[in-house]
């Protein structure tokens, strides 16, 4: 699957693919794999950082450090089962 470059920043086009890369594997692959509950959790955790990322001011440090924190919890019972 090639893409098009859409950034002059050689590392900012690494991002973009990676991001495009995810949502593939997630849609094509994981995404039917999951449980209800897993979906739950993870949608919740999807919208959260999402939100926090839409926020200009917001520095990136501090939305990692949330997300961190509000998936901690779920990340460590994933590990568990």
């Amino acid at each position: 699957m090639a893409s098009a470059t859409k950034f002059c920043n050689p590392k900012d086009q690494e991002i973009y693919e990676a991001h495009r890369r995810y949502v593939q594997v997630m849609e094509e692959l994981r995404l039917a794999m999951l449980s209800d509950d897993t979906k739950t959790h993870y949608l919740a955790i999807l919208r959260s950082v999402t939100e926090k990322l839409a926020i200009p001011s917001k520095p990136l440090s501090e939305v990692v450090a949330e997300m961190m924190a509000e998936a901690a919890p779920l990340l460590f019972q994933a590990m568990q089962r």
